[in-house]
């Protein structure tokens, strides 16, 4: 095997001491411009590697963030990734990127794998109901999306909600009488609250609540697709329907088109979360509009705060707003916007 360059190595190629070399990767010390160059010309030359990890022990600063998500393949994580990535490596901090897939015995051992590796912070978007292995915790923590039902964590999530709530109002408008929904895992945050949003905006109408209406899958394509599947095998069939997200979307679409349901003129959609699939079937659909890039700007904005204040005063929540994208699934008579 090729023997790593060393500091030393790098030391005699620029003709400096190690001490120097070491001041200008650390940042240390002042050192000329042209000591630099020579400097940084080794390091290319031999591809040298500094040790971030020895450098870690040193400073107490490993300048690595935990990221933990549910679902890398739901459309919804890769833009909030790219937000959470930019504002971190705009402050000099890299990102352990971890996908546990929904399961919660993954997650509790990449948290160990991430430990082991010594972040200076952790963001997490839970895989189940269960957090209580995120507490006493001697480092940050910041959920998003998908967060503990205890009030005493740093959260960034939607108005899930509110959404819900404007979804269901949009098609009550319409003077559909049997609204479905297609609701996710009610052990997750994002599930309940968005049948809460259901609920409420029924509630405020003078609509009766129907459970027949009510479908609860998990957040995957196939779920989604059996779900709208059992609605319309009824012998009261819905008008319209909710999907709470985009993969629930998708799959509830899949059934509608292969059985030659007519939207929205046999039964009216609108889906939660704009992926750009949404804009290219025929219709395009009515969505709940998402910020996510901007919740991953507001998540790694959080953690950079929470690691500068090393003293906790407080947990801060920060709810992003949405909006609602009108386009033909709903019944409106418009373009696609």
């Amino acid at each position: 095997m090729t023997r790593k360059p060393t500091l030393l190595d790098v030391a005699d190629l620029a003709g400096v001491s190690t001490a120097t070399v070491s001041n200008v990767i650390n940042d240390t010390k002042y050192v000329g411009d042209e000591v630099k160059r020579k400097i940084h010309e080794a390091i290319e030359t031999l591809n040298y590697i500094p040790n971030n990890l020895a450098k870690s022990l040193r400073v107490k600063e490993s300048k690595l963030i935990g990221l933990m998500i549910s679902d890398i393949s739901n459309p919804f994580f890769p833009p909030v990734v790219r937000g959470i990535e930019d504002v971190l490596a705009r402050n000099g901090f890299n990102v352990l990127l971890c996908d546990t897939d929904t399961d919660p015995v993954k997650e509790r051992n990449y948290l160990k794998v991430l430990l082991g590796r010594r972040i200076d912070g952790l963001i997490v978007s839970l895989a189940g109901a269960e957090y209580s292995h995120f507490q006493d915790l001697d480092i940050p923590v910041v959920f998003f999306n998908r967060i503990p039902e205890t009030g005493s964590y740093n959260t960034v999530q939607t108005a899930n909600v509110e959404g819900a709530f404007l979804a269901t109002t949009h098609l009550l408008s319409h003077d559909y009488k049997r609204i479905a929904i297609v609701a996710g895992p009610q052990h997750l945050s994002v599930g309940r609250e968005r049948l809460v949003g259901y609920r409420e905006a029924l509630e405020k109408s003078g609509s009766a609540y129907d459970p027949d209406l009510v479908k609860v899958s998990p957040f995957n394509s196939d779920g989604g697709y059996s779900a709208m599947k059992e609605l319309m095998e009824q012998d009261k069939k819905p008008d319209a329907v909710f999907t709470c997200n985009n993969v629930l979307t998708l799959g509830a679409f899949r059934f509608l088109r292969e059985s030659g349901f007519k939207i929205p003129s046999q039964i009216a959609l609108v889906g939660y979360d704009d992926p750009d699939w949404t804009t290219l079937v025929d219709p395009p659909l009515t969505v709940i509009r998402q910020q996510s890039f901007e919740m991953g700007l507001e998540t790694g904005g959080l953690i950079l705060d929470c690691l500068k204040k090393k003293e906790s005063k407080g947990a801060r929540k920060i709810v992003m707003s949405l909006e609602l994208g009108i386009r033909k699934s709903c019944g409106c008579n418009v373009g696609q916007k």
